[in-house]
């Protein structure tokens, strides 16, 4: 007997994302650590904002400032996150936005 995995909210809105909507394919390099890390992070609920810090990205993904520094440029030219914090020195809040139907699939 195989047991079963109840859909969570974390593993829909993956599923959706990633694969349904194609930005799997989109995602260059370690970028798809630091998504899955801040979206941990937020308790894999969208629609969120959260502080987290670099040390906090490279701490939960073991790569470099200067990789993680590209890899949310990345993930933020893709919309798949949205940097709230402009001011040097203080901590970064990004937005997580809900993927329900208003992102147009990725092409």
């Amino acid at each position: 007997m195989t047991a079963t995995m109840p859909p969570t909210i974390e593993n829909d809105w993956v599923k959706m994302v990633l694969f349904d909507r194609g930005y799997l394919a989109r995602i260059r390099g370690e970028a798809i650590k630091v998504y899955l890390a801040i979206i941990e992070a937020c308790g894999g609920h969208p629609d969120r904002s959260l502080a987290i810090s670099l040390n906090q990205l490279m701490g939960r993904t073991r790569l470099s400032c200067p990789t993680v520094i590209d890899c949310l440029q990345r993930l933020e030219d893709l919309g798949l996150v949205v940097s709230t914090t402009h001011q040097r020195g203080k901590m970064k809040t990004y937005y997580l936005p809900d993927p329900s139907g208003q992102w147009p699939v990725a092409q």
